[in-house]
């Protein structure tokens, strides 16, 4: 009897050992599979993008696209230059650099030096939440809320301007700029910080003297990626 019973708990120990066989062959199969998502993605990305440019090129004349300055493909005589696509970016990038920078970094400034845990807890959440907002909305407030505002100021501004798309980003990059310059404000060294105050630094003396110039590398890094 008892040997009859060791050989049935051997059965069951080897059907357990057979799952556990299968299981480690089958979960990196999976995993791969998985993974290969990314890299077939990315290849498709690519294909997409080759063939749509040939396929571009084969209609538009390369010196037309890269040196005209008009960007006009649905009129009677359709033009391709990509000149006013990159100054208009540049121009809407230049003013949401000049907006987002200073709002950016005062509020990094408040929350790393002068907001107490509890502003930390409150203000922080709030500001990442403009991050999670999807930027057709962004776009959809510029022209319909913010674009009739700066028309009420400048009436001889047109309904489609720089100004409008600018500001909206700024508000859009706010918060990397104020939570990235925040962490590299924060990780400057008490002791850095309390010899200068023990040497009788004020508090704005502190932040902008001390702080900032510690930070500086990371604050340049926000305001890039931004």
């Amino acid at each position: 009897m008892k040997q009859q019973t060791s050989v049935q708990e051997l059965i069951k120990q080897n059907n357990n050992n057979k799952g556990k066989v299968f299981a480690d062959k089958a979960v990196p199969i999976i995993l791969l599979l998985i993974a290969s998502v990314s890299v077939l993605t990315t290849i498709g990305i690519l294909f997409t993008l080759v063939t749509e440019t040939a396929t571009f090129f084969t209609r538009v004349n390369p010196f037309e696209f890269l040196f005209t300055k008009d960007w006009a493909p649905f009129s009677s005589d359709p033009k391709y230059g990509i000149f006013a696509l990159i100054l208009g970016t540049l121009k809407v990038t230049a003013v949401a650099t000049i907006f987002a920078v200073p709002v950016g970094l005062g509020a990094a400034l408040y929350l790393s030096e002068y907001a107490s845990d509890r502003s930390r807890r409150i203000i922080k959440p709030i500001l990442e939440i403009l991050a999670g907002i999807p930027t057709i909305v962004y776009g959809f407030f510029a022209l319909t809320f913010v674009t009739p505002i700066l028309r009420g100021i400048f009436p001889d501004l047109g309904s489609f301007n720089s100004i409008s798309p600018g500001l909206v980003v700024g508000v859009m990059i706010i918060p990397m700029i104020t939570s990235m310059s925040e962490d590299a404000m924060s990780s400057v060294p008490d002791s850095i910080k309390e010899g200068a105050l023990g040497l009788g630094a004020t508090k704005f003396e502190l932040a902008t003297k001390i702080v900032f110039p510690a930070a500086l590398s990371g604050i340049i890094a926000s305001v890039i990626l931004a």
